[in-house]
């Protein structure tokens, strides 16, 4: 018997790919958002270019979940370029993954990657996606279009059990 990918990420505790593919629309849309100084930062003030995406997921991921089914609370923010290393730094992350971070903000292209922060089930994960099928402008358009499907995850949710 074959176990299928949400299993086994579930079972093996890394359910990141799965949250990432998930979401993919509304994280493009936070990353062209915040490249393209339209909406704020974590901390409030308006973006400027590159950066990261970070996503705070609030709701425990259980061992197995249905992704097809299961909602997973989250909330995110864009971090601009120079922000980045502060930021970091409150979440007590290490010097050489702060410094390797910085420089991969500063070498990828944001109108075709994303920089990702991922923390939740008290991990932190932090990925480079490219080739992501989809062009960030158009996460942007399609979540703008059908704003109210993905309201629940442009905005902070109340925790839900699971």
């Amino acid at each position: 018997m074959r176990i299928g990918n949400e299993l086994w990420q579930g079972y093996f505790g890394y359910w990141q790919n799965r949250f990432i593919h998930h979401n993919i629309l509304t994280i493009g849309y936070t990353a062209w958002d915040g490249y393209m100084n339209v909406g704020k930062g974590w901390d409030g003030y308006m973006n400027v270019g590159k950066g990261m995406v970070v996503c705070d997921v609030v709701d425990a991921i259980p061992l197995f979940i249905d992704w097809s089914v299961d909602a997973v609370t989250f909330n995110q923010a864009f971090v601009p370029q120079g922000q980045v290393v502060s930021y970091l730094q409150a979440m007590e992350v290490k010097k050489y993954v702060v410094s390797a971070l910085y420089k991969a903000i500063a070498t990828y292209d944001p109108t075709q990657a994303i920089v990702i922060l991922i923390v939740g089930n008290s991990t932190v994960d932090i990925n480079l996606l490219q080739n992501l099928g989809i062009p960030l402008a158009e996460c942007y358009k399609q979540v703008q279009q059908r704003r109210v499907e993905f309201q629940p995850a442009l905005t902070t949710v109340p925790r839900r059990d699971l």
